[in-house]
């Protein structure tokens, strides 16, 4: 079986484990389930308005722009819920449940809520999915590099260490044991931790999403730091005008997309640096060297739901351009790749509508899921060890 193949064969499985895990909670974590891709937007009256409104979470601003019934009630519902998982997924508060879990996993198997449980299942597939290239358990790695905090020092963790430094440290999802039956996480060794940094916005996309739809929103926008999520009728010619910024200068943009349905994540070190050791270091590690990606150009990825994207995003970021487009060729994943040469040249590398988007230097009409999309959900589940 071709590997694109496989990988579609088994989403409705795995978003049926994730969806049964998370039975119960308000707003399970877990990739929204797959609708029929719409070849013509979803007709709404084009007289009501669209209602913006933004809100700072998870360290970063999130802007919802809706149109529906209600509206102003459902965006207030959908920034509750991503308020609520904050206090789940964040590393950055000392309170969150995942901070408590890394506190006390490696002494054994600690019971977690059914939202932490389920977002920690999805984060561990897409490891195996993308080889370790995107990993949840960089977290003690992230604490060495001092890469948390407003000045890139980890509170009460000192000065990070020069960049080239990295030392031996428990970094490796298959650490992280699962029990679905006790809905128990466990780590193998002391000092591992799980950090949600490159996954856990797409999470909250995808949880503000089935809010406001929940809610009776028509069509939305929800932009978080750079990631975007669109679904329904929206008011460019019925899509939704997206850019994609010049790693180089984050206020301009680089490439202009017209997206119709899905979510659009881009991964880039051009925020959240630090300086270390004489050198600007960047926030994404290769979890696979402990050490921070030297590159420094970009790379979006378009997916059907935002977790996908998100973690794609991160994984395609550490595998570099040549790598990174050989593996999205082969899974059906639309990238693209911009970096600037020594000359200021802007340089294109990706496959699909995004790449001929930029090689168009003009808006493209892209469907989330009526293209060859990044929906590659992770292989089926297996049993781990717990």
């Amino acid at each position: 079986m071709e590997p694109g193949s496989m990988f579609t064969a088994v989403t409705t499985a795995i978003l049926a484990t994730v969806l049964t895990t998370s039975a119960g909670a308000s707003a399970p974590i877990a990739p929204a389930p797959a609708a029929a891709p719409p070849e013509v937007p979803i007709a709404v009256p084009i007289d009501i308005p669209i209602t913006s409104r933004a809100r700072f979470l998870m360290g970063a601003r999130l802007v919802i722009e809706a149109r529906g019934t209600a509206v102003d009630e459902a965006i207030g519902w959908a920034f509750d819920e991503v308020a609520r998982l904050e206090a789940v997924l964040s590393n950055w508060r000392p309170d969150s449940e995942v901070s408590r879990l890394n506190d006390a996993a490696a002494a054994g198997p600690v019971t977690v809520t059914e939202d932490l449980y389920a977002a920690v299942d999805v984060a561990l597939r897409w490891a195996e999915a993308t080889d370790g290239a995107f990993d949840p358990t960089v977290e003690p790695r992230v604490r060495a590099l001092g890469l948390r905090g407003p000045e890139g020092i980890l509170p009460g963790a000192g000065a990070p260490p020069a960049a080239g430094t990295a030392t031996p440290m428990p970094v490796g999802w298959r650490g992280v044991g699962l029990d679905p039956g006790r809905r128990t996480v466990r780590f193998a060794a002391a000092g591992m931790g799980l950090d949600f940094g490159g996954i856990g916005k797409g999470m909250a996309l995808d949880a503000a999403a089935r809010v406001l739809r929940a809610a009776g929103v028509d069509a939305a926008l929800v932009d978080f730091a750079g990631q975007v999520l669109v679904f329904g009728r929206g008011p460019d010619a019925g899509g939704w005008t997206i850019g994609i910024a010049d790693a180089d200068d984050r206020t301009e943009a680089a490439v202009v997309i017209d997206l119709t349905a899905g979510s659009l994540s881009t991964s880039s070190n051009s925020e959240r640096a630090v300086v270390s050791g004489g050198r600007r270091v960047g926030h994404i590690l290769d979890p696979r060297t402990g050490e921070p990606v030297a590159w420094n150009g970009s790379v979006t990825v378009l997916a059907d739901d935002a977790t996908a994207a998100d973690a794609l995003s991160t994984a395609l970021f550490v595998l570099g351009p040549a790598r990174g487009t050989t593996w999205a060729e082969e899974h059906d994943v639309q990238v693209l790749y911009l970096e600037r040469d020594p000359r200021g040249r802007l340089l294109r590398r990706g496959t699909g509508a995004l790449l001929r988007g930029a090689a168009l230097g003009a808006p493209v009409a892209v469907f989330g899921r009526g293209a060859k999309s990044a929906a590659v959900p992770p292989p089926q589940p297996t049993e781990r060890p717990r």
